[in-house]
């Protein structure tokens, strides 16, 4: 009898301890990770500032005549592609910063709409390409028109001439869209975040340079002290026009994505939609990967594996495939 006891009790010590070990040399497991991504940023990784879902997307104007912007530097992502005449365009999301001015605005394209949808973001923009004034009218996508009928959370300045001169505030845009009734479930995005990054295969760049076209080109200066990128456009240090701080960010992703010309106005398709080759800078280092849009949200992967950002903002370069990416 003494001797069933002492087996049973060993057997239910031995069933808790492999109930608490069964994680042992695998990555933690699904009942951990809601408390992380509930404390932290959905776009940036780190500590929570702010507990509402919704996210704005800000179309920004980039032409020589729209720097330098105001506001770039509260983005958690920025995405710049090439829009018509060889200029780009910025799309940038705010999630943890919601108050602020930012601009100049200016036109939406049907391909930021695709980014937009990804991340269930609020657009804002000022009117747009006839073909995605349609898509959202088609689609019902939540959006905010500082020309048409939700001018009241725009102005325009006097220090720039149109279509220069459109500017708006976060809080203003989302004062704006809870009065139109938009509301935004919790995101859970595909995106990893760690202190070291992906940085252990990079290889060093402290110095990018990205050519869009002959006539733009950017690129990014990694500052050690601060342990961030520092932008630059056409060969000038980025700054923010109020602050006048420079635009620094923790990740750079640039990738390589179809383009094509419909129009004798020089609008584009470009496909975001699919696959492709780019870079990973972070940390003053290159990391090659394919780009992969999972559930529309644009992810670094290396082997089919999303591989980590470093906390902090993200910009993403867009550019043709003929564009060109060096480093050193």
């Amino acid at each position: 009898m003494m001797r069933k006891w002492l087996l049973g009790l060993v057997i239910c010590g031995l069933m808790v301890w492999l109930a608490g070990c069964g994680h042992v040399g695998k990555e933690p497991g699904p009942r951990q990770e809601p408390a992380v991504q509930q404390n932290r940023e959905p776009l940036t990784g780190l500590p929570t500032k702010n507990r509402d879902p919704m996210i704005l997307m800000v179309m920004i104007n980039n032409h020589h005549q729209a720097r330098p912007q105001t506001g770039l530097g509260r983005a958690d992502w920025v995405y710049e592609i090439l829009a018509e005449g060889e200029i780009t365009r910025f799309a940038a999301f705010y999630h943890s910063e919601t108050s602020g001015v930012v601009g100049p605005v200016r036109s939406v394209r049907e391909y930021y709409l695709d980014l937009a949808k990804g991340l269930h973001a609020v657009v804002a923009h000022a009117g747009g390409a006839t073909n995605a004034m349609e898509t959202i009218k088609q689609e019902g996508l939540h959006h905010l028109d500082g020309i048409h009928e939700d001018s009241r959370y725009f102005w325009r300045v006097g220090f720039r001439k149109p279509p220069h001169n459109l500017y708006t505030d976060l809080s203003k845009l989302v004062q704006g869209a809870r009065s139109k009734g938009y509301h935004t479930a919790p995101l859970h995005l595909p995106l990893t975040f760690s202190a070291h990054g992906a940085t252990d295969s990079g290889k060093p760049a402290e110095q990018i340079h990205i050519v869009y076209h002959r006539l733009y080109s950017c690129g990014y200066a990694y500052d050690s002290g601060q342990q961030a990128y520092v932008r630059f456009t056409q060969g000038e240090k980025q700054v923010d026009r109020e602050s006048g701080q420079p635009l620094t960010m923790q990740n750079v992703l640039v990738i390589r994505a179809k383009h094509h010309i419909f129009d004798s106005a020089g609008h584009r398709e470009v496909d975001l939609s699919g696959s492709g080759d780019g870079y990973l800078f972070q940390k003053g280092k290159a990391i090659p990967i394919r780009w992969e849009n999972r559930s529309g949200v644009i992810v670094p992967t290396v082997h089919g594996k999303i591989v980590s950002l470093v906390p902090g903002k993200t910009w993403v370069n867009v550019i043709p495939e003929n564009g060109k990416v060096t480093f050193q």
